[in-house]
């Protein structure tokens, strides 16, 4: 009976030993997973935080806003253009760009004065001879009042005195006239695109500003210069074609002229 008394006395020592070392164990189990959570808390990355967008309302100075909800805008006005001025002596490097000048706007260029009109000096009154020359239409049909009107201006003949047109030289002496051949002979150089015409007087006052037999040339060049330009042909003053035979006659005519220095008969 006391062995058996001592068995369970044993029994129950060794039971409450082993109870309190279990127990031991588990409360150092959890104190170490304590452990681990806290060194992973403090590793472990901080939370995002929402990103605040500052409004207008962050700049504003303090009591605006309960003020008044409008917002003024100041007016921007043109930039001026920097100039920047460099000494000579300067060491700093200025871009090229900041260094030149605004180049003022040039000012426009003046219109040239038109030229003085050249005054035509109409020989006088009583002369001894004319030489004269007729443009008529080769065809028979009326010149056209453009290219006839044309034609005078790219010879070189200039609408003057009478009412007719002339050639001029430097000083404004003429040397050679051409007037419409129905009289009274006068052009009106604003109607003459609208108009026809039968034909020129090409004609020549002697004397002249020149020798006599160089005013036959002259005559003779600007008649057929016009009559090329306008579609005609050049005649005598009686109406004969001016061929080799009769240009000849007219010469041997005004050389006798000038030689005897009277009218020839």
């Amino acid at each position: 009976m006391d062995e058996l008394r001592t068995a369970l006395i044993v029994l129950g020592a060794l039971f409450v030993g082993g109870l309190a070392l279990w127990e031991r164990r588990r409360a150092a189990r959890r104190a170490g997973s304590a452990t681990l959570k806290e060194s992973a808390a403090s590793i472990a990355p901080a939370p995002t935080m929402r990103r605040m967008e500052p409004s207008i309302d962050d700049f504003s100075a303090p009591g605006a806003s309960d003020e008044s909800d409008t917002l003024d805008v100041p007016i921007i006005h043109p930039m001026e253009p920097v100039r920047v001025d460099v000494s000579r002596e300067s060491a700093v490097d200025v871009p090229s760009a900041a260094r030149m000048e605004t180049p003022p706007n040039p000012a426009p260029p003046e219109p040239p004065e038109p030229p003085e009109p050249l005054s035509i000096r109409w020989p006088p009154a009583h002369t001894e001879r004319v030489l004269s020359l007729r443009v008529v239409p080769a065809a028979g049909e009326a010149l056209s009042g453009r290219a006839l009107r044309q034609a005078l201006e790219a010879a070189g003949m200039l609408h003057g005195p009478q009412r007719i047109y002339h050639l001029v030289d430097a000083t404004g002496h003429v040397l050679a006239s051409a007037a419409n051949l129905v009289r009274p002979g006068s052009f009106i150089p604003e109607e003459m695109d609208a108009q026809q015409y039968r034909g020129l007087s090409v004609f020549t006052i002697l004397p002249g500003p020149r020798a006599a037999t160089l005013m036959l040339e002259g005559l003779v060049r600007v008649a057929r210069d016009i009559a090329s330009r306008s579609g005609a042909v050049v005649q005598d003053e009686q109406g004969a074609p001016l061929d080799a035979e009769h240009l000849t006659q007219l010469r041997r005519s005004v050389q006798a002229y000038a030689e005897a220095g009277e009218s020839p008969p």
